[in-house]
């Protein structure tokens, strides 16, 4: 073979690497780079903004027919604060469920979609009834508040229908991003600003405003005016709180896995008594809420009260159950455990004050407890998570 023809050879077996004849290298063809698929985040950001283009123009449509023909004030008789939240709370319950639902698809709560079909109807019901209580309670008594701002002030339909949009759009928005990113920290936010909604709202909407001299339960009464709102919070409150165990179920058993990985001797968490406490105590206040005080006292007070001593043991056994969270979790829950015990006694035989006030600081020592119990489970988790498999090797202690 020539030298001309062996040359030849070379640039044709070369042709997939060399640059091709008479293309001059600046001009060669790129290969263009796919877009890069948007990730979860900015997903559930372009959903959530979705939800709430599509409520906003659902309070447009409805709006002008409810105001059609006259001039709502911002609040009161059928005012604007009035359909604000009715709306405000349908679109709520709509994203929250939806986002809750589409969120059995993300790997870290595929669980979610594993549990009896009960279970799942139980949780997504309850949570979604939070949501949209809470879009509706916070949009009523925001117009409340405006009306006290302007006093006299009326709107035309156009401006009424603006504002109910921009309520649904708020309410759906923030009940999407709430549904896609439910976790322990989440959920005890949830509970928290549920129950305090609830409790405020039944005692400045009841018809007696002498309740608090009898005692808190009466709210539930019928002749209150409330009964419904109260007993309501508190069963969807028992729910939640028994769909926090489902949560706190899965913590504690990473936390333990993490636990055992760093320290073979780490005692394991006593998962079984926690939960079936946890699990008592939001079935102890539904049943609370079920049972009016109307209705059959003994069987109410009995619920109460059995709450109150579920509650009273997972406190004094939190170091036996939960080793490894923090020694400020476990003085903190005596010192509340001992709050408790101060303001029945201030009641009863002290006779400080009376009976409603004791149930009150009762009731919110229970629920912050239950807050923080449940955060510093996550946040055990959390540092496990970050610090368990680095050079520091354990959890610390304290």
């Amino acid at each position: 073979m020539s030298r001309d023809a062996a040359e030849s050879t070379g640039r044709a077996g070369s042709a997939g690497r060399a640059e091709p004849a008479g293309r001059p290298p600046s001009t060669r063809r790129v290969p263009r780079e796919r877009p890069k698929a948007p990730s979860s985040a900015t997903a559930t950001e372009a959903r959530a903004l979705l939800a709430a283009f599509t409520a906003a123009a659902g309070g447009l449509a409805v709006a002008p027919v409810v105001f059609a023909g006259r001039r709502p004030a911002l609040s009161g008789d059928q005012g604007v604060g009035d359909v604000a939240a009715l709306v405000a709370g349908a679109a709520a319950l709509v994203a929250f469920a939806v986002a809750y639902r589409r969120s059995y698809t993300d790997p870290d709560r595929s669980w979610l979609a594993e549990r009896p079909l009960w279970r799942r109807v139980l949780g997504l019901v309850a949570l979604s009834f939070a949501h949209a209580a809470i879009a509706f309670m916070v949009t009523w008594a925001s117009f409340q508040i405006f009306q006290k701002a302007f006093m006299g002030v009326t709107l035309d339909a156009f401006a009424a229908a603006l504002l109910t949009a921009v309520s649904a759009a708020l309410a759906s928005f923030g009940s999407y991003q709430s549904g896609s990113r439910m976790d322990s920290y989440a959920l005890s936010n949830l509970l928290a600003t549920f129950l305090a909604a609830g409790v405020m709202t039944s005692m400045v909407t009841t018809n007696r405003s002498d309740w608090w001299e009898v005692n808190f339960s009466v709210l539930g009464s019928e002749d209150y005016g409330v009964a419904l709102a109260f007993n309501g919070t508190l069963v969807t409150a028992g729910a939640v709180i028994a769909l926090l165990a489902e949560y706190m179920t899965r913590d504690l058993r990473a936390l333990d896995l993490h636990r055992l990985r760093t320290d073979g001797g780490a005692r394991p968490s006593r998962e079984r008594p926690v939960l079936t406490c946890v699990v008592l105590v939001g079935a102890f206040l539904a049943v609370t809420g079920l049972i009016p005080v109307d209705v059959f006292m003994p069987a109410h007070n009995t619920m109460a009260t059995s709450m109150t001593a579920v509650y009273t043991l997972l406190v004094l056994r939190a170091p036996a159950w939960l080793p490894g969270l923090s020694r400020a979790f476990y003085a903190a829950g005596f010192a509340m455990l001992g709050a408790a015990v101060v303001s029945v006694m201030l009641w009863w035989p002290l006779g400080y004050y009376n009976m409603t006030a004791m149930e009150l600081v009762v009731a919110g020592v229970i629920l912050a407890w239950l807050v923080l119990f449940t955060r510093n489970v996550a946040a055990a988790l959390e540092d496990a998570r970050t610090f368990g498999n680095g050079p520091e090797g354990k959890l610390a202690s304290n």
